[in-house]
């Protein structure tokens, strides 16, 4: 009986330990995962600059007829705001603008509220700006494209609050940054992503898409439900749909980390979140420091049925990149749960 207990108690604390994770290697992991229909995507994960681990599970579409590979591209939902943002820095850095400036210096076809709005309020949504009314296009089978949501900007009469004083997570955000690095550049934002981000992070399978449902599914993950039914709604505004790989992503997270595509103070500005507000984001996502260090940096991005997270433990040198084209709600329980098992492994 007494040794029952201790067994207990020895298995008890080992579970605390290990954060209750039975797994003590990733494909095992995964694979049970993917077996019990919890996970079809892409992994990478990389420490110490080598690939660690990298897997496809599943399929690439409903139909059941193509497998996933390395290749493939996932839309990224809300980690593509982390571009403009970055941008922004990059036109800061060269003199062309002031993260305090107005946004009708540089914008002067919308409403009033433009002379409130700064470039850093965009940055940390904090403008005031509201949501985009997203099932109200699609409930009524509109293809919605940048005209649509620059119509509705201009149709704003006031915002959600005085600008600065709450924090309110919307797209409407971003599309102005793009607006303004346009306006600055004068490159379409596409040419100006190619030229000072693409083109220098290796970022060569990242790639704007023209419409969702794609015309060109060439290497694309298709978005489908548990059920196996692909997502139907309709989108044509480029510049938000960019779909990306896990090795893509990573150079990203770690040029981006480094400090090799905007400076670290750039990158401190970019982890800044708004004063106040409630479940507070900053333009990279979650980006933390310590005694002047990052140790983490992660965001998490979903569009229909595509989920992904991008992880950078930089203390750690680890690189974690989850994504998927049939969303559970789960990849940042499962970037937690391949954090711990690495962790594990370098203790063992």
């Amino acid at each position: 009986m007494k040794n029952s207990i201790l067994n207990l108690l020895i298995i008890s604390v080992c579970l605390l330990i290990v954060g209750c994770n039975k797994h003590e290697s990733i494909e095992p992991y995964l694979t049970e995962l993917h077996q019990k229909g919890k996970f079809n995507g892409n992994v990478l994960v990389i420490k110490g600059g080598k690939t660690l681990y990298e897997n496809s599970f599943g399929y690439a579409d409903a139909t059941k007829t193509d497998l996933l590979t390395k290749d493939h591209r996932f839309d990224i939902g809300s980690v593509y705001k982390e571009f403009p943002a970055t941008a922004i820095m990059q036109l800061q850095e060269k003199g062309k603008l002031k993260l305090d400036d107005k946004i009708s210096k540089y914008l002067s076809h919308f409403p009033s509220w433009s002379n409130s709005i700064t470039i850093e309020h965009l940055m940390q949504y904090s403008s005031g700006l509201p949501q985009i009314e997203w099932d109200e296009y699609f409930g009524n089978g509109i293809t919605i494209t940048d005209d649509h949501l620059i119509q509705s900007l201009k149709d704003i009469e006031t915002l959600e609050f005085d600008a600065g004083s709450d924090y309110l997570y919307s797209n409407n955000n971003p599309i102005l940054l793009i607006k303004i690095i346009e306006s600055i550049s004068g490159l379409s934002y596409e040419d100006y992503l190619k030229a000072n981000i693409f083109g220098t992070v290796n970022m060569s399978n990242t790639v704007f898409k023209d419409q969702y449902p794609y015309l060109d599914k060439t290497l694309m993950a298709i978005p489908f439900s548990s059920d196996f039914e692909q997502d139907d709604y309709n989108i044509a505004v480029r510049n938000m749909l960019i779909t990306s790989t896990a090795r893509d992503l990573a150079n990203w997270l770690e040029q981006l980390g480094d400090f090799n595509v905007v400076s670290k103070t750039s990158v401190q500005q970019l982890s800044k979140v708004a004063t106040s507000g409630f479940n507070i984001q900053a333009p990279l996502g979650l980006c933390d420091w310590e005694n002047d260090t990052i140790t983490e940096h992660s965001h998490h991005g979903s569009s229909g049925n595509f989920e992904c997270v991008v992880r950078r433990f930089k203390q750690d040198d680890i690189i974690i990149i989850i994504l998927t084209n049939q969303k559970h709600e789960n990849v940042y329980d499962i970037s937690d749960d391949i954090y711990d098992i690495i962790k594990l492994e370098g203790n063992n």
